[in-house]
């Protein structure tokens, strides 16, 4: 198998949770080459995106979690699944943890149950549970960042993000996933590169944790070299995308306070829908930018319009649909420092022919 095969299956609208369960299996098992790496006892990292204790779309599909974990733990590996949601859900600071339990949106989110083997990474301690990470393909991030240190004990890493676009970022795929594993002061100083920063000052607030702005407007070029510490050990990056978010994001409203819910996202199923991995996590990152730009396409005009008012101080929504895939600073950057390259050798299955040349299309 070479690394940068994107394979890509089909999934017919209201298929069962088995078929989908069978198409996921065979994806995993491809684009992990039927896990050759391998070894009984080794530490399998899952890393879902879990943002929140939304359901899916806004989080990873639970059954991604449970097919995946039930093939690892039959071949004989310790199954760890793990992250650290979104400040506005768990803020964490030298002080300890003062709001909130990733592992409660885990099972809020209906991604997995208590019995799971989940980690918290804020849970871990804020030194005993983040090592610092600095390399010469991290030069947006002048003295490193912090990372749990599941990145360190673990023998193998897959990447679980789900499909959306972002409020701040345009879009949250595979490489804004790795986000979930930065220690909170670390998330404060990529964040405050981006757009709408004060929101995440304002959900800081009661920490000791400090927002200063480097002006080097490297916002989604942080994010891409987060990636850069986990490429030796990330065996594949697999999306499950029977649905999207193609407005706002990650969470599925801008804003909750109490029952209302301000700028709520566009959630579109995909017909047919879509399960598709690689071990090349630019591939796999290629053909959900692909994916979300084929899908704002059709975004009707009130979703659009009120997405552009809402976010009238930020083009990166713009960026994901106006820029062709390769220009794209997720992707640029990302070949630049070498994690990977455009997706050229998909295998397509049960996709429709003019769908995979429009996806084809806009990837070339």
């Amino acid at each position: 198998m070479k690394d940068g095969i994107l394979y890509v299956n089909g999934v017919e609208p209201n298929s069962s949770s088995q078929t989908l369960a069978g198409e996921i299996k065979d994806l995993f098992l491809k684009s992990t080459n039927n896990l050759e790496w391998l070894s009984p006892g080794d530490v399998v990292l899952l890393k879902p995106a879990l943002n929140s204790p939304h359901p899916y779309p806004s989080t990873t599909h639970p059954l991604a979690m449970a097919v995946i974990s039930k093939i690892l733990k039959e071949k004989g590996a310790k199954v760890v699944i793990g992250d650290q949601s979104g400040i506005r859900s768990v803020l964490n600071h030298p002080g300890g943890v003062s709001r909130g339990k990733t592992r409660d949106n885990y099972i809020k989110s209906g991604m997995g149950t208590e019995e799971d083997n989940f980690k918290s990474f804020e849970e871990e301690g804020w030194d005993e549970g983040f090592y610092h990470y600095q390399s010469t393909k991290t030069p947006s991030w002048r003295n490193g960042f912090y990372l749990t240190r599941w990145i360190e004990k673990a023998d193998h890493i897959i990447n679980l993000p789900r499909l959306s676009t972002h409020s701040q970022a345009g879009a949250t795929l595979g490489f804004k996933n790795m986000v979930g594993c930065l220690r909170e002061d670390s998330r404060m100083e990529f964040h405050a590169n981006g757009p709408y920063n004060f929101f995440i000052k304002v959900d800081a607030l009661g920490s000791s944790l400090k927002s200063v702005n480097d002006h080097t407007g490297t916002f989604i070029e942080k994010i891409v070299e987060i990636n850069d510490a986990v490429r030796d050990k990330l065996r594949s990056t697999l999306f499950v995308a029977t649905k999207a978010q193609t407005t706002f994001g990650p969470d599925s409203q801008v804003l909750g306070i109490g029952r209302l819910k301000f700028a709520k996202a566009n959630v579109v199923s995909l017909e047919p829908g879509l399960v598709f991995a690689s071990r090349d996590p630019v591939a796999a990152e290629s053909l959900a930018l692909a994916i979300i730009k084929h899908l704002r396409k059709s975004l009707p005009a009130l979703p659009r319009i009120y997405e552009r008012l809402i976010l009238f101080l930020s083009n990166n929504a713009v960026k994901v649909d106006k820029l062709p895939i390769k220009e794209h600073p997720y992707i640029k950057h990302s070949m630049d420092i070498g994690l990977g390259e455009v997706a050229s050798q998909i295998e397509y299955k049960n996709v429709p022919v003019d769908l995979g040349r429009s996806f084809n299309d806009l990837l070339n």
